[in-house]
Protein backbone atom coordinates (compact mmCIF):
# COMPACT_ATOMS: atom_id res chain seq x y z
CA UNK A 1 0.00 0.00 0.00
CA UNK A 2 2.95 2.14 0.46
CA UNK A 3 3.82 2.47 -3.29
CA UNK A 4 0.61 3.17 -4.15
CA UNK A 5 0.28 5.92 -1.71
CA UNK A 6 3.65 6.97 -3.08
CA UNK A 7 2.27 7.07 -6.64
CA UNK A 8 -0.75 9.52 -5.55
CA UNK A 9 1.57 11.39 -3.62
CA UNK A 10 4.09 11.53 -6.82
CA UNK A 11 1.28 12.52 -9.26
CA UNK A 12 -0.71 15.30 -7.38
CA UNK A 13 -1.94 18.30 -7.88
CA UNK A 14 -1.46 20.80 -10.59
CA UNK A 15 -3.11 23.74 -12.17
CA UNK A 16 -3.35 25.29 -15.59
CA UNK A 17 -1.24 24.59 -18.55
CA UNK A 18 -1.27 27.97 -20.49
CA UNK A 19 2.69 28.97 -20.98
CA UNK A 20 2.89 32.37 -19.35
CA UNK A 21 5.90 33.26 -18.19
CA UNK A 22 9.91 32.95 -18.04
CA UNK A 23 11.09 30.99 -14.80
CA UNK A 24 14.87 31.86 -13.97
CA UNK A 25 16.92 29.11 -12.32
CA UNK A 26 19.43 30.94 -10.02
CA UNK A 27 20.27 32.71 -12.90
CA UNK A 28 21.80 29.41 -14.28
CA UNK A 29 19.03 28.78 -17.03
CA UNK A 30 15.50 30.29 -18.07
CA UNK A 31 13.01 28.50 -19.17
CA UNK A 32 9.49 28.92 -20.51
CA UNK A 33 6.44 27.63 -18.54
CA UNK A 34 2.87 27.40 -17.26
CA UNK A 35 1.88 30.39 -14.66
CA UNK A 36 1.36 28.03 -12.06
CA UNK A 37 4.94 26.10 -11.95
CA UNK A 38 7.21 27.08 -9.73
CA UNK A 39 11.24 25.33 -8.82
CA UNK A 40 13.33 24.00 -5.90
CA UNK A 41 16.63 23.06 -5.92
CA UNK A 42 17.70 20.28 -4.46
CA UNK A 43 20.60 20.61 -1.81
CA UNK A 44 23.51 18.55 -0.60
CA UNK A 45 21.28 17.08 2.22
CA UNK A 46 18.23 16.00 -0.10
CA UNK A 47 17.47 13.04 -2.50
CA UNK A 48 19.83 13.96 -5.59
CA UNK A 49 22.71 14.14 -2.98
CA UNK A 50 25.22 11.53 -4.86
CA UNK A 51 24.56 12.93 -8.17
CA UNK A 52 25.07 16.98 -7.71
CA UNK A 53 28.46 17.62 -6.43
CA UNK A 54 31.93 16.71 -8.06
CA UNK A 55 30.57 13.76 -10.33
CA UNK A 56 33.97 13.44 -12.41
CA UNK A 57 34.95 17.31 -11.63
CA UNK A 58 31.47 18.28 -12.74
CA UNK A 59 29.38 20.31 -10.31
CA UNK A 60 25.62 19.37 -11.16
CA UNK A 61 23.07 21.80 -9.44
CA UNK A 62 19.47 19.51 -9.95
CA UNK A 63 16.42 21.61 -9.83
CA UNK A 64 12.45 20.35 -9.57
CA UNK A 65 10.23 22.02 -11.89
CA UNK A 66 6.41 22.15 -11.43
CA UNK A 67 3.11 23.45 -10.63
CA UNK A 68 3.58 25.01 -6.79
CA UNK A 69 0.81 22.51 -5.20
CA UNK A 70 3.45 19.99 -6.52
CA UNK A 71 6.42 21.25 -5.79
CA UNK A 72 5.42 22.83 -2.46
CA UNK A 73 4.05 18.98 -1.50
CA UNK A 74 7.79 17.76 -2.81
CA UNK A 75 9.76 20.21 -0.66
CA UNK A 76 7.32 19.83 2.46
CA UNK A 77 8.57 15.90 2.36
CA UNK A 78 12.18 16.87 1.85
CA UNK A 79 11.74 18.89 5.01
CA UNK A 80 10.06 16.10 6.99
CA UNK A 81 6.55 16.94 6.73
CA UNK A 82 4.24 13.97 6.96
CA UNK A 83 2.74 13.49 3.47
CA UNK A 84 -0.54 11.95 4.38
CA UNK A 85 -1.26 15.40 5.62
CA UNK A 86 -1.73 16.32 1.70
CA UNK A 87 -5.43 17.49 1.67
CA UNK A 88 -6.05 15.36 -1.68
CA UNK A 89 -4.48 11.97 0.15
CA UNK A 90 -6.29 12.43 2.63
CA UNK A 91 -9.58 12.64 0.59
CA UNK A 92 -8.33 9.35 -1.32
CA UNK A 93 -7.40 7.68 1.62
CA UNK A 94 -11.07 8.57 3.52
CA UNK A 95 -12.84 7.27 0.31
CA UNK A 96 -10.40 3.88 0.59
CA UNK A 97 -11.54 3.51 4.13
CA UNK A 98 -15.22 3.61 3.13
CA UNK A 99 -14.40 1.04 -0.19
CA UNK A 100 -13.08 -1.09 2.30
CA UNK A 101 -10.79 -3.56 -0.15
CA UNK A 102 -9.83 -7.32 0.53
CA UNK A 103 -7.47 -7.19 -2.37
CA UNK A 104 -4.08 -4.73 -2.26
CA UNK A 105 -4.30 -4.80 -6.36
CA UNK A 106 -7.33 -4.10 -6.75
CA UNK A 107 -7.34 -1.25 -4.14
CA UNK A 108 -3.98 -0.05 -5.68
CA UNK A 109 -5.74 0.05 -9.01
CA UNK A 110 -8.44 2.08 -7.54
CA UNK A 111 -6.09 4.33 -5.70
CA UNK A 112 -4.05 5.26 -9.29
CA UNK A 113 -7.33 5.97 -11.27
CA UNK A 114 -8.45 8.17 -8.36
CA UNK A 115 -5.30 10.07 -8.76
CA UNK A 116 -5.86 10.36 -12.51
CA UNK A 117 -9.26 11.54 -11.73
CA UNK A 118 -7.80 14.73 -9.64
CA UNK A 119 -5.55 14.80 -11.73
CA UNK A 120 -7.79 15.78 -15.20
CA UNK A 121 -9.80 17.40 -13.01
CA UNK A 122 -7.50 20.02 -12.34
CA UNK A 123 -6.06 20.37 -15.63
CA UNK A 124 -2.34 18.79 -14.63
CA UNK A 125 0.45 19.03 -16.59
CA UNK A 126 4.51 18.01 -16.31
CA UNK A 127 6.87 17.84 -13.66
CA UNK A 128 10.68 18.51 -14.98
CA UNK A 129 13.99 17.61 -13.17
CA UNK A 130 16.35 20.27 -14.79
CA UNK A 131 20.51 19.42 -14.23
CA UNK A 132 22.56 21.96 -15.08
CA UNK A 133 26.39 21.47 -15.14
CA UNK A 134 29.52 23.88 -14.88
CA UNK A 135 31.15 22.68 -17.88
CA UNK A 136 29.87 21.72 -21.11
CA UNK A 137 30.21 18.26 -22.76
CA UNK A 138 32.84 19.46 -25.02
CA UNK A 139 35.80 20.14 -21.91
CA UNK A 140 34.48 17.27 -19.70
CA UNK A 141 35.08 15.11 -22.31
CA UNK A 142 38.18 16.50 -22.91
CA UNK A 143 39.51 16.38 -19.41
CA UNK A 144 37.48 13.38 -17.82
CA UNK A 145 38.94 9.95 -17.28
CA UNK A 146 39.11 7.79 -20.65
CA UNK A 147 35.54 5.30 -20.67
CA UNK A 148 33.32 4.33 -22.38
CA UNK A 149 30.78 7.89 -22.09
CA UNK A 150 33.91 10.43 -23.11
CA UNK A 151 34.91 8.23 -25.83
CA UNK A 152 31.58 8.20 -27.22
CA UNK A 153 31.40 11.91 -27.22
CA UNK A 154 35.02 12.43 -28.47
CA UNK A 155 34.08 10.16 -30.99
CA UNK A 156 30.66 12.34 -31.69
CA UNK A 157 32.25 15.85 -31.39
CA UNK A 158 33.94 14.50 -34.68
CA UNK A 159 31.21 14.01 -36.68
CA UNK A 160 29.12 15.80 -39.37
CA UNK A 161 24.88 15.81 -38.79
CA UNK A 162 25.03 13.35 -41.75
CA UNK A 163 27.61 10.96 -40.13
CA UNK A 164 25.35 10.92 -36.53
CA UNK A 165 22.39 10.14 -38.30
CA UNK A 166 24.05 6.65 -38.94
CA UNK A 167 25.59 6.61 -35.56
CA UNK A 168 22.51 7.51 -33.90
CA UNK A 169 20.84 4.49 -35.12
CA UNK A 170 23.93 2.20 -34.51
CA UNK A 171 23.56 3.47 -29.93
CA UNK A 172 20.11 2.99 -30.80
CA UNK A 173 20.47 -0.59 -31.69
CA UNK A 174 22.87 -0.91 -28.83
CA UNK A 175 20.47 0.47 -26.36
CA UNK A 176 17.72 -2.10 -27.38
CA UNK A 177 19.49 -5.27 -28.73
CA UNK A 178 17.98 -7.05 -25.65
CA UNK A 179 14.96 -6.22 -26.30
CA UNK A 180 15.56 -7.20 -29.95
CA UNK A 181 12.65 -4.34 -31.18
CA UNK A 182 14.93 -1.31 -32.16
CA UNK A 183 12.39 0.14 -29.05
CA UNK A 184 12.50 -1.26 -25.84
CA UNK A 185 15.21 -0.05 -23.05
CA UNK A 186 14.70 -3.03 -20.23
CA UNK A 187 15.87 -1.25 -16.84
CA UNK A 188 14.66 -4.19 -14.78
CA UNK A 189 12.03 -7.08 -14.13
CA UNK A 190 9.47 -4.59 -13.64
CA UNK A 191 10.50 -1.46 -15.68
CA UNK A 192 11.16 -0.74 -19.56
CA UNK A 193 11.13 2.66 -21.31
CA UNK A 194 9.84 2.47 -25.02
CA UNK A 195 11.61 5.00 -27.26
CA UNK A 196 9.46 6.37 -29.78
CA UNK A 197 12.29 9.63 -30.78
CA UNK A 198 15.94 9.08 -30.46
CA UNK A 199 18.32 12.10 -31.85
CA UNK A 200 21.73 13.12 -31.27
CA UNK A 201 22.80 15.80 -33.68
CA UNK A 202 24.89 19.37 -34.03
CA UNK A 203 22.47 22.69 -33.61
CA UNK A 204 23.69 25.69 -34.82
CA UNK A 205 26.58 26.14 -32.61
CA UNK A 206 28.15 23.25 -33.91
CA UNK A 207 27.27 21.62 -30.53
CA UNK A 208 26.08 18.36 -29.72
CA UNK A 209 22.76 17.87 -28.31
CA UNK A 210 20.25 14.56 -27.86
CA UNK A 211 16.54 14.68 -27.81
CA UNK A 212 14.45 11.96 -26.74
CA UNK A 213 10.89 11.06 -25.84
CA UNK A 214 8.71 7.53 -25.08
CA UNK A 215 7.15 6.06 -22.55
CA UNK A 216 7.96 4.39 -18.98
CA UNK A 217 6.10 1.56 -18.21
CA UNK A 218 6.23 -0.07 -15.03
CA UNK A 219 4.39 -3.10 -14.15
CA UNK A 220 3.80 -4.14 -10.58
CA UNK A 221 1.60 -7.63 -9.89
CA UNK A 222 -1.83 -6.25 -12.10
CA UNK A 223 -0.83 -2.79 -11.88
CA UNK A 224 0.57 -1.00 -15.15
CA UNK A 225 1.88 2.53 -14.57
CA UNK A 226 2.37 4.35 -18.44
CA UNK A 227 4.34 7.55 -17.52
CA UNK A 228 5.18 9.69 -20.57
CA UNK A 229 9.34 11.32 -20.74
CA UNK A 230 10.86 13.75 -22.67
CA UNK A 231 14.72 14.15 -22.57
CA UNK A 232 17.10 16.93 -23.50
CA UNK A 233 21.39 16.51 -23.00
CA UNK A 234 23.17 19.63 -24.80
CA UNK A 235 25.51 22.69 -24.34
CA UNK A 236 25.28 25.75 -24.20
CA UNK A 237 26.99 28.85 -23.63
CA UNK A 238 30.19 26.42 -22.08
CA UNK A 239 27.47 24.98 -19.67
CA UNK A 240 26.02 21.24 -19.97
CA UNK A 241 21.78 21.59 -19.59
CA UNK A 242 19.45 18.40 -19.19
CA UNK A 243 15.65 18.23 -19.06
CA UNK A 244 13.89 15.07 -18.09
CA UNK A 245 9.99 15.65 -17.63
CA UNK A 246 7.44 13.25 -17.00
CA UNK A 247 4.10 13.75 -17.97
CA UNK A 248 1.26 11.29 -16.35
CA UNK A 249 -2.24 11.92 -17.74
CA UNK A 250 -3.77 14.41 -21.09
CA UNK A 251 -0.31 13.88 -22.54
CA UNK A 252 -1.29 14.58 -26.16
CA UNK A 253 0.80 17.71 -26.27
CA UNK A 254 2.98 17.35 -23.69
CA UNK A 255 6.08 16.84 -26.66
CA UNK A 256 5.08 20.67 -27.96
CA UNK A 257 4.85 21.88 -24.22
CA UNK A 258 8.36 20.56 -23.86
CA UNK A 259 10.02 21.98 -26.62
CA UNK A 260 8.20 25.11 -26.02
CA UNK A 261 9.87 25.37 -22.01
CA UNK A 262 13.42 24.49 -23.21
CA UNK A 263 12.99 27.04 -26.12
CA UNK A 264 14.80 29.94 -24.25
CA UNK A 265 17.94 28.06 -23.60
CA UNK A 266 18.51 27.06 -26.94
CA UNK A 267 17.76 30.26 -28.50
CA UNK A 268 20.91 31.04 -30.53
CA UNK A 269 20.06 34.05 -31.88
CA UNK A 270 23.04 36.50 -31.36
CA UNK A 271 25.87 33.73 -32.68
CA UNK A 272 23.11 32.57 -35.78
CA UNK A 273 22.60 35.96 -36.56
CA UNK A 274 26.69 35.95 -37.13
CA UNK A 275 26.44 33.30 -39.02
CA UNK A 276 23.63 33.68 -41.25
CA UNK A 277 25.50 35.26 -44.21
CA UNK A 278 28.71 32.81 -43.49
CA UNK A 279 27.43 29.27 -42.74
CA UNK A 280 30.76 26.90 -41.68
CA UNK A 281 32.89 25.59 -44.73
CA UNK A 282 33.92 23.43 -42.54
CA UNK A 283 30.67 20.94 -43.17
CA UNK A 284 29.66 19.30 -46.09
CA UNK A 285 27.24 20.59 -48.80
CA UNK A 286 24.40 18.72 -47.69
CA UNK A 287 24.14 19.94 -44.25
CA UNK A 288 25.00 23.59 -45.40
CA UNK A 289 21.32 23.43 -46.68
CA UNK A 290 19.98 21.58 -43.68
CA UNK A 291 21.68 24.18 -41.37
CA UNK A 292 20.69 26.74 -43.99
CA UNK A 293 17.09 25.72 -43.73
CA UNK A 294 16.69 25.56 -40.05
CA UNK A 295 17.42 29.38 -39.89
CA UNK A 296 15.26 29.90 -42.15
CA UNK A 297 12.33 28.36 -40.28
CA UNK A 298 13.18 29.62 -36.72
CA UNK A 299 12.82 33.36 -38.58
CA UNK A 300 16.34 33.98 -38.44
CA UNK A 301 16.36 34.54 -42.72
CA UNK A 302 13.89 36.66 -44.59
CA UNK A 303 12.60 34.19 -47.67
CA UNK A 304 14.95 36.51 -49.70
CA UNK A 305 17.81 36.20 -48.00
CA UNK A 306 17.11 32.06 -47.67
CA UNK A 307 16.81 32.31 -51.44
CA UNK A 308 19.58 34.55 -51.95
CA UNK A 309 21.96 32.09 -49.94
CA UNK A 310 20.65 28.61 -51.18
CA UNK A 311 21.48 30.23 -54.56
CA UNK A 312 24.90 30.76 -53.26
CA UNK A 313 25.54 27.24 -52.10
CA UNK A 314 24.13 25.32 -55.20
CA UNK A 315 26.53 27.30 -57.52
Amino acid sequence: MKFFLFISILIFGLLETSFAKILNLENQIQIEVPSSHKFIKYNDSEMFEEFIYDIKGMKIDVFLVGPKKYVDLEKAILDGEDPTDNEYVQLIMKKLKKKNFRDEVKAGKWMVSEAKKILKKEKIDFISYVLVSNESLTKFSAKGEVNEITEMINDLQTMNNLKLKDRTKEIRHEMTKLSSNNKSIPINESMVINLNKFKIAKNNYNRLFLKSNGKLIAIFGAIKLDIILNVFIGEHENKTYAFISACFVDCSKFNSKFDKMIKPVLSTQTNVLKKKNNISANIDFIEQLEQLNNLYKSGVLTKEEFEKAKKKILN
